[in-house]
């Protein structure tokens, strides 16, 4: 699964998206992101895939995005769960919104693109790397109502606090917006979903962003 910082885990723990998991292309020529991936299990630069580093917010409430990358998973080590299922490469874009009191804690935002992926796959995907990490003592997945769709939010418990990981249909077919939160309040998590709705041209009240009901993401 799409690995992050922290634990170097899936795309489930991951705040410093930007600064580490994104940073995976190595040193030499950078990949070209029309051809094949190689052999590489990731690749990712700025500017790898500017269609979706634009459906990325340029900053929440008045702190700017941080070192935004773009890039794609491409093997059964980073793409976890999801190449069971038949999902062989994985785009995405994502930026870090770390926090300045506490380096331990802050936000990640992440668009992912995959044909044919669903809320599910991608949900499980988070939840089965979260579910890999050996601080992690509780996972919990509910269905959620995020930016005016049925979303599912994620609450891992970890030794050092608390993560909560938010993923909801972008609004095209295979794109998905996510958020997730380690040492995080709910209001910090609510603007970052909020930030993205700004970029969509579609905001939605605070109230209706964070409803939920309890469910498992998977069937």
């Amino acid at each position: 699964m799409p690995r992050f910082p922290r634990r170097a885990t899936a795309l489930c723990a991951a705040f410093l998206v930007a600064a580490t998991a994104l940073a995976g292309c190595s040193a030499g020529a950078s990949p070209n992101p029309s051809t094949a991936c190689n052999g590489a299990d990731e690749q990712s630069y700025a500017g790898f895939y500017p269609t979706l580093e634009q459906l990325l917010p340029k900053q929440v409430g008045s702190q700017p995005l941080q070192q935004v990358r773009s890039g794609r998973y491409c093997s059964a080590r980073t793409l976890g769960s999801l190449a069971k299922v038949g999902i062989h490469e994985l785009q995405f874009a994502g930026g870090a919104l770390p926090d300045p009191k506490n380096k331990a804690a802050g936000l990640g935002l992440v668009v992912y693109r995959a044909p044919g992926m669903t809320l599910d796959q991608l949900a499980d995907a988070q939840a089965n790397g979260a579910g890999g990490t050996q601080d992690a003592s509780g996972i919990v997945a509910r269905r959620a109502t995020i930016s005016g769709r049925s979303g599912i939010r994620i609450d891992v418990s970890v030794q050092a606090g608390a993560e909560m990981i938010f993923v909801w249909p972008e609004g095209s077919p295979g794109v998905y917006d996510a958020v997730t939160g380690v040492s995080a309040s709910e209001s910090q998590i609510d603007a970052a979903v909020a930030a993205f709705d700004t970029v969509q041209g579609t905001p939605v009240p605070v109230v209706s962003r964070m409803a939920s009901a309890a469910a498992s993401p998977g069937p």
